[in-house]
């Protein structure tokens, strides 16, 4: 297995990257494996200081490839491998505004042009977590990265002495994603309504469209006001969308898994990069969760509306997102999956996401009237901030259905041609592009 090691950025890597320059050595010096580490700028407003720390850290750790993916390297890779195909691919992969899932796109794509079949990825808001708490131990996700990414399921689960239902797993197939998750301050947005009870973020998860019997379990779980440092190492195999130890985006390494299934390229719409998770844990793939947290910065508690309203517009987003794609993981997916190792994916089953997903943009009043509940009966009933924010959303929920239908769309459009897509990253060599900037 050949991997890299992402760090995507809007912001100065400082303090990421001087974190995890220690892992990508540990998997160096320790593990034997040497791996390029690229950060991936997503928008221009911090390429200059960036280049200069990237520049340093190449000076003083020359045994290591150390790359820098501007957007205007980015822009040019993207007009070479679109090149002949839908415009409106060039233009969702161009896009510097906020898409969270169109930047883990990217990352399957430059990882195909590296020849690699893998990825670790660490956001550049997180770092390893013994540089912010001294009392954490000194170990690395990568470690348990690289031991069972790619690994048949079988080996994992003699090794752990899991038992696996046949019925719903072939125990032969190899694990895709293997990550842990987050610890520090959690989600501000939400601990808001915490704070005072957590009856609001149960109705918010009732809302979203968690099932009932999940939603006190999944919040009590991700959301503890009191957050202890794991202390020893505990692995165990996700095989539940609802599972709320689905690995966090920020600190996972992914196999192959992008080759097959593109996330929703959907603007500001919370949790999109997950879909690919998502179903392949619905296909009968497992995900190998780890006790080895990153530490997680998340902005101050002052209230922002502007801030806060973005936020809550992502959120009515990831509210039509999830029921309607929730639907996908309800149908039995694993009855479609291919039975050989070389392809997890069909090319006919994206064809049939496609179809289901184009589905969805019929019978909108439904839909508006789930995310007129979200306002109405959690930002106007919280308090006199929250109720402005929730007003203010009253005026756009149309605007929002509309927008997330035109994604839908293109989420469709690149199912059906991500193969083609794939095929011709492949070919092409990230390098050369690097080189010419």
């Amino acid at each position: 297995m050949k991997s890299v090691f992402f760090i995507p950025t809007n912001r100065s890597i400082k303090d990421s990257v001087s974190s995890y320059i220690k892992e990508v050595l540990y998997a160096n010096e320790v593990l034997q494996v040497n791996i390029p580490l690229i950060i991936v700028e997503t928008n221009e407003f911090s390429y200059i200081e960036n280049h200069k720390i990237i520049e340093s850290l190449k000076n003083q750790y020359p045994e290591l490839n150390i790359l820098h993916l501007s957007v205007d390297i980015q822009k040019k890779y993207f007009k070479s491998l679109f090149k002949n195909m839908n415009d409106d691919f060039y233009k969702i992969f161009t896009y510097t505004g906020t898409d969270y899932a169109t930047a883990t796109n990217k990352l399957g794509l430059f990882a195909c042009s590296m020849g690699a079949d893998a990825y670790h990825r660490r956001d550049s808001d997180t770092c390893l977590l013994f540089d912010k708490r001294s009392e954490a131990r000194k170990v690395y996700p990568i470690e348990f990265e690289l031991k069972y990414l790619g690994k048949q399921i079988i080996e994992i689960a003699n090794e752990l002495g899991i038992k696996i239902n046949k019925q719903d797993i072939d125990d032969k197939r190899r694990i895709l994603v293997v990550g842990g998750n987050y610890l520090g301050e959690w989600n501000l947005d939400v601990k808001d309504f915490a704070k005072i009870s957590y009856d609001y973020v149960y109705k918010i998860y009732e809302l979203l469209g968690f099932k009932s019997e999940h939603i006190v379990d999944i919040c009590d779980d991700i959301f503890k006001l009191d957050q202890p440092i794991p202390k020893n190492d505990v692995i165990s195999l996700v095989t539940s969308v609802n599972d709320g130890c689905n690995p966090d985006c920020g600190n996972v390494s992914v196999y192959r898994l992008f080759e097959f299934l593109p996330n929703l390229p959907g603007k500001n719409t919370l949790a999109a990069d997950y879909f690919a998770f998502d179903t392949s844990t619905a296909l009968g793939y497992p995900s190998v969760h780890h006790t080895r947290p990153v530490f997680h910065e998340y902005h101050d508690e002052r209230f922002d509306y502007d801030k806060k309203l973005k936020y809550w517009y992502g959120m009515l987003k990831f509210a039509d997102y999830f029921s309607l794609y929730g639907s996908i993981y309800n149908d039995k997916l694993i009855d479609n999956f291919c039975d050989y190792d070389d392809c997890f994916v069909s090319q006919q089953m994206c064809e049939t996401l496609s179809e289901k997903i184009t589905s969805f943009v019929s019978n909108e009043t439904k839909r508006e009237e789930r995310i007129v509940r979200i306002i109405d009966e959690v930002l106007l009933d919280f308090d006199e901030n929250y109720s402005k924010i929730g007003q203010e959303l009253r005026k756009v929920t149309a605007k929002c259905i509309a927008e997330c239908n035109e994604e839908y769309l293109l989420h469709a459009n690149l199912l059906n041609n991500w193969n083609k897509i794939i095929e011709q990253a492949k070919k092409m060599n990230l390098m050369d592009f690097i080189v010419d900037d």
